[in-house]
C-alpha cells in the first residue's frame, strides 16, 4: 500500500508542477507557497522555479506571490500554536527556551526546512506578537525566494 502512495503522490506532483507551467501558475504557486508553510512538507521552491522557467517575465510578481502567500500560510502555522496551547504547556517543546528568548526575530529562520514550523507553531504557542512574527517571516520568506529567482536567473 505504501509504495501505491508514493506513486500517486508522485503523479500528484507532476501534475501540480504542469499546473505551474501553465497560464494559471501564479495562482497554483499561491496555493501551494501557502500549503508548504503549513506543516505540509513539500518544497515551493521548485514551483517558483517552474513558473519563473514558464514566464520569466513576471519573475518579481512570482517572488511576490510566493512570498505572501507562505508568509500568510506561515501565519497560519502561528494560529495552529495558539490554538494547541489549550492542551500543554510550551515547555513541552524541544524549541521553547530559544523562541522565548529571541522572540519574534527568530521566526526569520521559519522558512528552514524541519525547524521552521516547530519555530513558528511555538512562537504561536508562546504568543509572542502576531504583527511582529509576520514581519519576520516575511523579511526570511523574501530573501529566500529573491535568492531562489536569482539562481535561477543565474543559470
Amino acid at each position: 500500500m505504501p509504495a501505491e502512495w508514493a506513486g500517486d503522490a508522485l503523479a500528484l506532483w507532476h501534475a501540480l508542477l504542469q499546473s505551474a507551467a501553465g497560464p494559471g501558475g501564479l495562482y497554483v504557486l499561491a496555493a501551494l507557497s501557502f500549503a508548504a508553510a503549513t506543516l505540509i512538507p513539500f518544497s515551493s521552491e521548485a514551483v517558483l522555479l517552474v513558473v519563473i522557467a514558464a514566464q520569466p517575465q513576471h519573475t518579481l510578481l512570482a517572488v511576490l506571490v510566493a512570498t505572501a502567500s507562505n508568509t500568510l500560510g506561515g501565519m497560519t502555522t502561528y494560529a495552529l500554536g495558539r490554538w494547541v496551547r489549550h492542551w500543554q504547556t510550551p515547555d513541552a517543546w524541544r524549541w521553547a527556551p530559544q523562541v522565548r528568548h529571541w522572540g519574534a526575530p527568530i521566526t526569520v529562520l521559519a522558512w528552514v526546512p524541519g525547524l521552521g514550523d516547530a519555530l513558528v507553531v511555538v512562537a504561536g504557542w508562546l504568543r509572542i506578537d502576531a504583527w511582529a512574527c509576520a514581519f519576520w517571516m516575511l523579511l526570511g520568506r523574501s530573501a529566500r525566494y529573491a535568492a531562489v529567482a536569482g539562481l535561477a536567473w543565474a543559470l
